[in-house]
């Protein structure tokens, strides 16, 4: 019998997944409109370390530290460091060059806090897509994908994505709604159920058979990760033998539909779901009934160690945990997807409600679930992964892809960098036109 395991995983809590936009204090908004951050009380080993000037860390190119190219006048007691940011742009041919951002250019704001957070939580690399209308407005990359082979990261460069998986998830159920495939009052188990032929009776507790897909799709089901999240235990166990262990051993939390709690064992049954109606792979439906639609061709799903690294992946760092140490196949649909910032732009496009782009589903169907409201942003936070994915209003979204995590506050990179990149383009009066537009030939 499967027998699961509570232990060290708990302790990390790998996946965070953020709702809605967290409005900062006044006296936070003054700092970040300055490009300036509050004082963190950081470990004194979290500060970046010098190395030689062969070699370059969070977007700068160094000559006397990781991050900055000095300079001096006057005497020495009176000199002053300046730092040169550098930005990566995929170049005519494909390869990934520095350009550096002069001071006075139309995005030097945008650099200078965006190297300032990379600074503060030693990121080797953070790739940033802005658009307004459905179209591009800032596409920019900094760092390494790979510091010890001094590979730049790019806006096509692949990232895990962690929870921003989820809300993949949701539009290929929506997608089924809306095509008449399902509904959202459907019931998942149980002699009712979607999956009744796929997984035995609910005996843990007869709750089990009232959940629905709307349940799942809200982290209203039931279950919480107070005895440990089951998703991220035993690793050599499949989704099914997970799902199988839980409807016949472990009660629910919660009666369905009363209570909010986040849930990566909902997202994985309504994988689950989508395999049984479509007949396909979970990954299979959604590369070709979602992302393709929106000309989206290099997203999949993650693999485990860093030798099934992607084409195009990052490398990722982190200290505390191991990035390489989860079956990312076996979470596909609640955490395990590779996308870089261009492809979950276009995947944007689908769920905005922007009306510049038709989205692939309904206003109404988009409303009910992850993509209501005006204003929302969506985090995903795994060791070695930041993903941010935010709708700032009618006109603009963003995307923030990084490698690494601030592991003592997980969502600490993606509160500030959201907190930051709101104010930035709110505060924009118009966007530049031509070579500076875009970083990238995308």
């Amino acid at each position: 019998m499967y027998r699961r395991l509570t232990v060290a995983l708990l302790l990390c809590s790998m996946f965070a997944c953020q709702g809605e936009f967290r409005k900062p204090e006044h006296s936070q908004i003054q700092q970040l409109e300055a490009g300036l951050f509050p004082s963190l009380s950081l470990p004194k080993n979290t500060a970046p370390q010098g190395v030689s000037s062969g070699s370059t860390s969070g977007g700068v190119v160094p000559y006397l530290t990781a991050h900055a190219a000095s300079t001096t006048t006057g005497n020495d007691a009176d000199a002053v460091e300046q730092q040169s940011i550098f930005y990566n742009v995929v170049a005519a041919d494909g390869s990934v060059v520095q350009q550096e951002a002069l001071p006075g250019s139309a995005f030097i704001d945008f650099d200078e806090t965006l190297h300032a957070i990379m600074q503060r939580y030693d990121v080797p690399g953070i790739s940033v897509s802005i658009t307004r209308n459905g179209e591009p407005v800032f596409v920019r990359s900094y760092g390494y994908a790979d510091r010890e082979n001094e590979e730049l990261v790019s806006d096509q460069s692949l990232f895990r994505i962690a929870s921003l998986s989820k809300p993949i998830t949701s539009a290929g159920i929506l997608k089924l709604i809306q095509d008449g495939k399902l509904t959202l009052a459907d019931k998942v188990f149980g002699p009712e159920g979607i999956l009744a032929d796929e997984f035995p009776a609910p005996a843990a507790d007869p709750n089990i058979g009232l959940i629905t897909v709307y349940h799942l799709l809200t982290h209203t089901a039931g279950w919480s990760n107070s005895a440990g999240d089951p998703m991220l235990v035993e690793y050599a166990a499949t989704a099914r033998e997970i799902i199988t262990e839980q409807l016949l051993h472990r009660a629910l939390d919660h009666h369905p539909g009363l209570t909010n709690a986040y849930s990566n064992l909902g997202y994985s049954i309504l994988g689950r779901v989508i395999e049984k109606v479509t007949g396909k792979t979970y990954q299979e439906y959604i590369q070709e009934d979602i992302l393709q639609p929106a000309k989206v061709v290099g997203m999949r799903i993650a693999g485990d160690t860093e030798a099934e690294k992607a084409p195009k992946e990052v490398k990722y760092y982190q200290q505390e945990h191991s990035p390489y140490a989860y079956n990312m196949t076996r979470m596909d649909s609640h955490g395990g997807w590779l996308s870089s910032t261009g492809d979950l732009m276009r995947f944007m496009a689908l769920i905005d409600r922007n009306p510049a782009i038709p989205d692939l589903i309904s206003s109404n169907l988009l409303q009910s679930t992850y993509f209501g409201g005006d204003t929302w942003t969506h985090y995903g936070s795994l060791p070695g992964t930041t993903a941010v994915l935010s709708r700032v209003n009618d006109e603009y979204s963003f995307v923030v892809l990084a490698n690494t995590r601030y592991n003592r506050s997980p969502n600490q990179i993606a509160d500030e960098v959201t907190d930051a990149l709101k104010l930035k383009i709110l505060s924009m009066e118009s966007w530049p036109n031509g070579t500076e537009q875009l970083a990238s030939n995308d």
